[in-house]
């Protein structure tokens, strides 16, 4: 029995030590398996790149299904699904296309916050803009350097973008719909960078640190895939969480006696008086005591009869 009951104690002590830490977007969590929007557009300079694009974004959206899917055996919970509308589809206020996650596409940034992202998404609240920057940059090393863990390595700046699409485009979109999810930046450390067949593959779709330029290969991983898993249960995204539905009925159940009481008040002034002749000034009669009642006169003329009559107000 002391046996069993310091195992028992060790378990406990175990399972933090071991537990994993997830990363998620403040303030945004969807309530639906979403319905993805693919924005149409052209590029006049680079031809068929909507049409490789549009193909991209859908398998990295059929990629991020079929591994929830894999891991959980849910399938409703996570039936994601998308459709490529026009901007103008898009933005007419009478269109039944309603998207939580609507994606853009643009050759290059044209600020300077963006200048060295590949895209970027805001969520908030159920719902998401996600942009993609599709041209391949070209990085040119500034001269500098700074020093990781004891070595030195060049700093490199974008110089220019070619007319041509970034090959990394795919991993892009898979950041961006991570985000959209609910997934927020992943801090990976040096240590955690993990090398297969010759390739240095990130531990999160979500990595950022100062060790990305150290990563070949970004892919969603079985991290990504359980930090979702754990944002939203083993049955995916539903409509509404379990401690909604308490908060829900009481709103329905407070709005129906409000209706009952309002209603139950309008009856009773209805048959306090009975009308006299047509028109809006006609006389009313007070029909407790048959008191005429004109127009103009105080309506509280009926609660003096009730009470007088020993009925109360």
């Amino acid at each position: 029995m002391r046996i069993f009951l310091t195992l028992l104690l060790l378990s406990g002590m175990i399972l933090p030590v071991f537990a994993e830490e997830y990363y998620y977007f403040e303030d945004h969590k969807l309530t639906a398996p979403p319905e993805f929007c693919i924005i149409e557009f052209t590029d006049s300079q680079l031809p068929g790149a909507q049409d490789v694009l549009y193909q991209i974004t859908q398998d990295v959206i059929d990629e991020w299904e079929n591994k929830l899917v894999r891991f959980t055996g849910e399938k409703q919970g996570w039936g994601f699904t998308y459709k490529i509308i026009s901007q103008q589809q898009y933005d007419d206020i009478f269109s039944q296309d309603i998207c939580d996650i609507t994606i853009y596409y643009e050759r290059e940034p044209t600020t300077s916050d963006e200048k060295t992202t590949a895209g970027h998404t805001y969520a908030m609240f159920g719902f998401a803009d996600i942009t993609i920057f599709y041209l391949d940059p070209v990085w040119i090393y500034n001269g500098q350097t700074e020093i990781i863990n004891g070595q030195e390595y060049d700093i490199a700046d974008i110089s220019h973008y070619k007319n041509s699409l970034d090959p990394f485009n795919d991993e892009t979109i898979k950041h961006e719909i991570g985000h959209a999810l609910g997934l927020d930046h992943y801090p990976a450390k040096q240590g955690e960078i993990i090398k297969q067949n010759g390739i240095h593959l990130a531990p999160s779709i979500m990595t950022i640190s100062e060790y990305n330029f150290l990563v070949d290969r970004m892919e969603i991983t079985d991290y990504d895939i359980r930090s979702l898993v754990n944002l939203y249960g083993e049955d995916g995204i539903n409509e509404l969480d379990g401690w909604w539905w308490p908060y829900y009925v009481f709103i329905v159940i407070i709005f129906f006696i409000i209706v009952y009481f309002v209603k139950k008040r309008a009856r009773k002034k209805e048959i306090d008086f009975e009308k006299l002749g047509t028109g809006d000034d006609a006389t009313k009669r007070c029909i407790h005591c048959s008191r005429l009642i004109s127009s103009t006169s105080e309506s509280n003329v009926c609660n003096t009869c009730l009470q007088k009559n020993g009925f109360g107000v």
